[in-house]
């Protein structure tokens, strides 16, 4: 029997149209989608704006259909690019993801990231929700994950993920033949230019809200730094800093300035903070750089724990190849973060990346008996320590006290390092004392500028695929200090690029040095 809807459900269905409405009262839990009971969520004050709006306003009869979709736009896009831990997936993407099921019937929409680990982590959280909460799995979702995701709903409303794929030889080549109305995007400030040109091509003809949340670690005249600075966008452009969050206490702002070495840190003012860092610009063309990936294949992650520590022989399967010219072991000694070990092999003039092995919470004694481990079961040629803090000079002297100065490179970014002579007007090397003068550079930037120009340019590498480096690699400023110029990392990490500059200067010093592998013996401890 048909019967008339009742005020009460008119008033229940019109709050579906209000964000903050239909947020709080569907999910109970926002750290559990698929909950929905008589408790509601709560939407904090901070979160207000970053909510969608375009489902409040009804098309006006004397608009033409592309003006009034232009004010859906103005009503939902955001650029969120802030700080960290404030809610910007949950609430930029999730909720509004979850909130579009009901809404918007027979939209064609697209989530995408710059890999595919990011896709599917927003993706699969996605799907969990619709699958198992009450209400959104009454839209019986049809998912397929392969090749890329494809959520279809039974009102025609539809989700396709866009895998950016950055770092490969098409970068944004998923975005092909898709003509999105609405647009999600994680990681934002990862976008590349290649990217860019290939996503303003893929949206409808009325247009596309887009809705994109990344951190500010990007620089000026990249997509998001386009979008940051451009006036026009003023109005959607939002950017907080982590302390809007009240589980921010003393206690997190402690941790977080010894986290990343106080509050003027690039990485406090833009994990914590939030801030743009205009005062540097990007260092390295990374298209220049990924002509030395090998996108069929990635490299291989070890990862040891102090609870398995004991289990290290089984737990390192590495091997020398058999027609490795020399092998290397260079690695970033954390104090208080991990260390980062990558194992190199020269072949024919090529610097093959074959291992990264990363140790959490190991002692100095531990990481030493690592080192000694595994420089004689490939026989390492050379081992690089970054020893610019304690733990490392630790380590490395326990080194010498096993293997010949010959064997080890010490790497201490705070020290200088012989680069060339001084030379006179006539190009003559200028001795003093009867010893020719060295034009010397701080380790800290000739490590990068080495690694820069004389391997990663000249294609002297040869990388498997590894997203933490090519974040890495992507994240490096440059900025003037005085006279010199000095290089800092965007990237919440940076220990495997250091890894690399140790590498670096590993490379400076031997390139042409002959030495025999380290085989397992005791030497005496000796210096240079």
């Amino acid at each position: 029997m048909i019967q008339a809807i009742t005020e009460q459900e008119i008033d229940f269905i019109e709050d579906f149209y209000d964000p903050i409405a239909y947020a709080e009262c569907m999910f109970s839990d926002f750290d559990n989608l698929s909950t929905m009971n008589e408790k509601f969520g709560h939407i904090r004050n901070g979160q207000v704006s970053m909510l969608s709006y375009e489902y409040t306003i009804t098309d006006n009869p004397e608009l033409t259909k592309k003006q009034n979709f232009h004010l859906k736009e103005g009503a939902g896009s955001i650029y969120n690019l802030g700080a960290r831990k404030y809610g910007k997936t949950l609430i930029t993407l999730l909720i509004d993801m979850l909130t579009s099921v009901p809404l918007l019937a027979g939209w064609e929409t697209i989530f995408s990231s710059f890999d595919h680990v990011h896709v599917r982590k927003v993706l699969e959280t996605f799907i969990a929700a619709i699958e198992n909460h009450p209400f959104l799995r009454t839209f019986k979702p049809k998912v397929k994950r392969s090749p890329a995701y494809f959520i279809l709903f039974k009102n025609g409303f539809l989700i396709q993920s866009v895998n950016q794929n950055v770092a490969s030889k098409n970068p944004g080549g998923q975005f092909f033949g898709h003509h999105t109305k609405k647009h999600w995007m994680e990681e934002a400030s990862k976008e590349t230019d290649k990217v860019e040109e290939k996503r303003v091509d893929a949206i409808s003809e009325l247009g596309c809200i887009e809705r994109f949340s990344g951190m500010t670690d990007f620089t000026k005249y990249s997509p998001a730094g386009k979008i940051f600075y451009n006036a026009k966008k003023r109005n959607w452009i939002a950017n907080f800093p982590q302390y809007i969050s009240p589980m921010w206490d003393e206690k997190t702002k402690k941790d977080s300035v010894k986290k990343y070495g106080g509050e003027d840190s690039i990485g406090y003012r833009i994990f914590i903070k939030g801030e743009i860092v205009e005062d540097g610009i990007s260092v390295f063309d990374m298209e220049r750089v990924r002509r030395n990936y090998d996108e069929d294949r990635d490299v291989k992650h070890i990862e040891l724990t102090k609870e398995r520590f004991k289990f290290f022989r089984d737990i390192l399967l590495v091997e020398r190849p058999k027609n490795a010219e020399v092998m290397y072991m260079a690695a970033d000694i954390g104090e208080s973060a991990p260390s980062e070990i990558i194992l190199i092999s020269k072949v024919n003039e090529i610097y093959k990346y074959l291992y990264n092995i990363t140790l959490y919470n190991l002692t100095d004694k531990e990481q030493f008996q690592i080192f000694k481990y595994i420089a004689e079961l490939i026989k390492v040629n050379f081992i690089g320590l970054d020893t610019t803090e304690g733990t490392g000079r630790a380590i490395f002297r326990s080194l010498e006290d096993h293997y010949t100065r010959d064997h080890l490179v010490w790497c201490a970014f705070n020290e200088k390092i012989p680069i060339d002579f001084e030379r006179d007007d006539r190009d003559n090397i200028i001795y003093k004392d009867g010893k020719p003068v060295h034009r010397e550079e701080f380790v800290a930037e000739w490590s990068m500028q080495h690694l820069k120009n004389d391997l990663l340019y000249m294609e002297k590498m040869y990388l498997p695929m590894d997203y933490k480096l090519d974040v890495q690699l992507n994240s490096v400023i440059s900025m003037q200090s005085g006279n010199r110029t000095v290089y800092a990392c965007k990237s919440d990490e940076d220990h495997l690029l250091s890894a690399f500059r140790v590498f670096s200067i590993m490379h400076w010093y031997n390139e042409f040095n002959l030495i025999k592998p380290i085989i397992k013996k005791n030497f005496g401890k000796t210096g240079v």
